[in-house]
C-alpha cells in the first residue's frame, strides 16, 4: 500500500495507480478556536443529514442541530437535476422549521463518493459507488450543481468547502485535539484521510508557497484494483464483486465495508449448507436472496458470550424462518461472521499501521467513524491488536471515535477557513 501511496502522489494520471491520493485542499484543520454558525451537509448514503453546527467557546464541543433524510432508490439512480433539487428542497425546510430562511449562511458540504478536487470549494465526481449510479453528474462539479440547485429555491446558503467524509471525520475530531492527522471511515463504504507533507507530493503545485502539509484523500477503497491483493481474495469475494454494481472497482472496500460483509458471510453460509456441513443440506430461503444476511447481523451473533448463542439461535428462527439446527450449527455460523469480521477489521488495520508507520509521528490520533466501528462489538479490538503489531514501539496512537464526525467536521473546516483568512 505504502508503494501505491507514494505512486499516487507522484505520477499524476497514471492509470495503473490503484490510490488517486487526490489533495483536498484542506490545508488548515481547525485549531479548537473556530466560532460562528455554518451549515453542514453529509451525503454518503442512502441517508444524509443536514446540521446546523454553532462553535461557541474555545476547545468545547459545538450545538448541533440535526436532522436526518432519506434518497429513494429512484433518485439514487435517476437524474442528477432530480438528485439535487430533492437536496436543495430538504436545505430549504430544513431552515424553514428554524427561522432561518433569511439568514446568510455558509454550508460545508461532506461528500462520500470520489471526487477530482481542483479547489476548496470546487471538484469534480470521478464515480459513484455504495449503490449510487446517477450518471449524468459523473465529471460535473458537484458543488456548483449544489449552489445552483439552492440559489433556484432562493435560499441565502453558499457551499464554501467540498470535504470528504473521512476529511470531515479528521477535522472534526482536530477540533478538539490537535495530534490528529488521520480520518478513518468504516461503515457502509471504507477510505481515509491523512496530513501528508507537501515535499513528499510532487504533484500537488497549486497551493501557496508557505504551505507545509495538505490533508490528502487516500480513495483506498479502490487499493486492489490492478491484482496487488489477489492472493488474499477468496472466490466468496468473486461472488460478490460479480454481483455489484462496479465489477472488479473498489477492490479494498469490498473486503471490509458494511455494504459488501453481510453479502460474503451470505455466499459461505449458503456454499456450507449446499455441502452438508451445516443445517443438514437445507439452504435456507433468505440465504438465496442478495443482501439477505445484512451486516448488522454479525454484530449481533459476536454480541453474545462465548458459550450461549441468544442472537445466533433468533436470527436463524426468526429471519431465517428456520426450526431445526443444532449446537454446532450455531457455533459454524458464528465462526463465520466472526471471521469475516475479524478479516475485515485487519485489513483497515493494515492500511492504517501503513499510514503511521509512512508519518512516524510520535504520537497520532486517529478519528474513526462508521457504523463497523461504533457498533460491532470486536471491530475496534481487533484493529487495536492489529495495529501494534505492525508498528514500532516509537509510534504511540488512539483510535478515537469522532461520531458525527462527517457532519460537524465539514463545519469545522468552514470556521477555519474563515479563521485562517481572519488571521491573514
Amino acid at each position: 500500500m505504502n508503494i501505491e501511496m507514494t505512486k499516487g502522489l507522484n505520477t499524476p494520471g497514471d492509470p495503473t495507480n490503484d490510490l488517486k491520493m487526490l489533495n483536498t485542499y484542506v490545508t488548515n484543520l481547525p485549531m479548537g478556536n473556530e466560532t460562528g454558525r455554518y451549515l453542514a451537509l453529509d451525503l454518503g448514503g442512502t441517508n444524509y443529514r443536514l446540521l446546523l453546527v454553532t462553535f461557541h467557546a474555545p476547545k468545547t464541543p459545538p450545538l448541533i442541530e440535526a436532522d436526518v433524510y432519506t434518497i429513494s432508490n429512484e433518485l439514487q439512480t435517476g437524474k442528477g437535476d432530480e438528485l439535487f433539487k430533492f437536496i436543495a428542497g430538504t436545505v430549504k425546510t430544513f431552515l424553514q422549521t428554524r427561522n432561518l430562511l433569511d439568514v446568510p449562511l455558509d454550508l460545508g458540504f461532506t461528500f462520500s463518493f470520489p471526487v477530482n478536487q481542483e479547489a476548496l470549494n470546487k471538484g469534480t465526481l470521478i464515480r459513484w459507488t455504495k449503490g449510487f449510479d446517477v450518471p449524468d453528474v459523473v465529471g460535473k462539479d458537484i458543488v456548483e450543481i449544489l449552489n445552483e440547485a439552492m440559489t433556484s429555491l432562493g435560499l441565502k446558503v453558499t457551499c464554501r468547502a467540498l470535504v470528504n467524509d473521512t476529511v470531515g471525520a479528521l477535522a472534526s475530531c482536530a477540533f478538539l485535539d490537535p495530534e490528529t492527522a488521520i480520518g478513518l471511515i468504516v461503515g457502509t463504504g471504507t477510505n481515509a484521510a491523512y496530513v501528508e507533507q507537501l515535499s513528499a507530493a510532487k504533484k500537488i503545485t497549486d497551493l501557496p508557497k508557505n504551505t507545509q502539509s495538505v490533508v490528502i484523500n487516500i480513495e483506498w477503497g479502490a487499493f486492489g484494483e490492478h491484482g496487488c491483493l489477489d492472493e488474499f481474495t477468496t472466490e466468496f469475494d468473486s461472488l460478490v464483486d460479480i454481483e455489484s454494481l462496479n465489477p472488479g472497482k473498489q477492490t479494498f472496500e469490498k473486503m471490509i465495508s458494511g455494504m459488501y460483509l453481510g453479502e460474503i458471510v451470505r455466499y459461505i453460509l449458503k456454499k456450507l449448507a449446499s455441502e452438508h456441513v451445516i443445517f443438514e443440506g437445507v439452504i435456507p430461503e433468505r440465504l438465496d436472496v442478495k443482501d439477505g444476511f445484512p451486516a448488522y447481523f454479525l454484530s449481533e451473533v459476536d454480541r453474545d458470550p462465548t458459550h450461549l448463542f441468544y442472537s445466533t439461535e433468533y436470527i436463524l428462527r426468526e429471519a431465517f424462518r428456520m426450526t431445526k439446527f443444532t449446537t454446532e450449527d450455531l457455533k459454524i455460523v458464528r465462526y463465520v461472521c466472526s471471521s469475516a469480521a475479524n478479516r475485515a477489521a485487519s485489513f483497515a488495520a493494515s492500511g492504517l499501521a501503513c499510514l503511521l508507520n509512512r508519518i512516524d509521528r510520535p504520537r497520532t490520533t486517529i478519528a474513526v467513524d462508521g457504523s463497523l466501528f461504533k457498533f460491532h462489538p470486536t471491530f475496534a479490538r481487533t484493529m487495536v491488536e492489529v495495529i501494534t503489531k505492525l508498528i514500532p514501539p516509537r509510534c504511540t496512537f488512539r483510535l478515537k471515535l469522532s461520531e458525527d464526525g462527517s457532519g460537524k467536521g465539514a463545519g469545522a473546516l468552514v470556521a477555519a477557513v474563515k479563521r485562517a483568512i481572519v488571521e491573514e
